[in-house]
């Protein structure tokens, strides 16, 4: 079985030659944007077949470009700043994600890669319900003919997921192996806009295949709740009503004047404080659990994450994460409306 590696590289070559160390017995082919000298003499060096643009194509494009030269059964696509660890074996299957991790040089990262863990864990649950979420562009497999019979890479801002929720729409084998340590954004700003760009392109793919994705709950429903861990509140505190007559005490009391003024203020007060304590209890309660099974399914899995960083991550980052999702859900819909496309900064599509 010949095997093609296709590695994207814009401007620099990251770690594009520990990777080349690591790849023998493969194919190697480059989709390179704007490079720089040093990455051109990379390419130079080693006789790289390479796929070279001096002006920015998008990374769909240079991705279909790369496949056109590519000779191998398999294709693993890999980004130059990820390096590959070990690369699994996808014979038994039609696409394969490849577990990563962050490197944790910050304190950033160590939120960002429990955020990888979530991902990981998607992934592990489609693959045992035998569907496919998407693929993480980072690192991943599929068969050239699969590929092929899917139309290639479309141009989509988030050419990935776009790819990965069509292969499982139609039905091909998706299974997890390999690993990857990739790297995470350097500073919040380069985070935001990181998760601006996802969330975008996770809401362009979503509205585009809405009517097939959600007759498939098996296909959203758990990725929801385990990539944005922070909505599980929500969700019980929908579930779990309160009681009928403490709502009715609440509104009806004051207007009807059935007890005293003194009184009247402290029996709301009484509610108010219920209401605050029953919420604050139900989140304690939800990120006591989540927490419990993060720590458990780390240690099951083999994959490492700061477990000090959960508290920060349940409280702040994914509130944060969930928020852009909804704005670029909202924006999506809207820019549908009126006909518009949206453009991101730093971004070719």
């Amino acid at each position: 079985m010949k095997r093609t590696v296709i590695i994207s590289a814009y401007k620099h070559p990251e770690k594009l030659e520990e990777n080349l160390e690591r790849l023998e017995g493969f194919e190697v082919i480059l989709a390179v944007d704007e490079p720089d000298d040093e990455l051109l003499q990379i390419i130079e060096r080693y006789g790289l077949k390479a796929t070279v643009s001096h002006k920015r194509r998008g990374k769909w494009k240079a991705l279909n470009d790369a496949v056109e030269m590519a000779e191998g059964e398999y294709l693993l696509f890999l980004d130059s700043d990820t390096l590959l660890i070990n690369p699994g074996n996808p014979e038994s299957f039609d696409g394969l994600e490849i577990k990563k991790e962050v490197d944790l040089d910050s304190r950033l990262s160590r939120l960002v890669n429990i955020d990888y863990f979530n991902m990981y864990l998607v992934s592990l649950i489609a693959a045992r319900l035998g569907i496919c979420l998407g693929f993480n562009g980072a690192a991943f497999w599929i068969r050239k003919e699969v590929l092929k019979k899917l139309g290639g890479f479309r141009r989509r801002i988030n050419e990935d997921t776009d790819l990965g929720i069509r292969f499982g729409i139609s039905g091909y084998r998706f299974g997890v192996d390999g690993f990857a340590l990739t790297d995470s954004p350097h500073n919040i700003r380069d985070w935001l806009s990181q998760r601006e760009r996802w969330a975008l392109g996770g809401a362009e793919v979503l509205m585009e295949n809405f009517r097939e994705i959600i007759r498939k709950p098996a296909m959203w429903v758990p990725a929801i709740v385990i990539l944005f861990p922070s909505i599980l509140p929500l969700i019980l505190g929908i579930a779990i009503p309160d009681g009928v007559m403490f709502k009715l005490l609440f509104f009806i009391l004051p207007s009807f004047g059935v007890i005293s003024g003194k009184m009247s203020v402290l029996v709301l007060y009484l509610l108010y404080g219920y209401h605050v304590l029953r919420n604050l209890i139900l989140i304690l309660l939800t990120f006591s659990v989540w927490a419990a099974l993060m720590i458990v399914l780390s240690k099951v899995t083999g994959f490492r994450i700061d477990f000090r960083y959960l508290p920060v991550y349940y409280f702040i980052y994914s509130p944060m994460w969930m928020s852009i999702a909804i704005i670029a859900l909202a924006r999506q819909v809207l820019y549908r409306i009126v006909k518009r496309k949206i453009t991101l900064s730093g971004w070719k599509v």
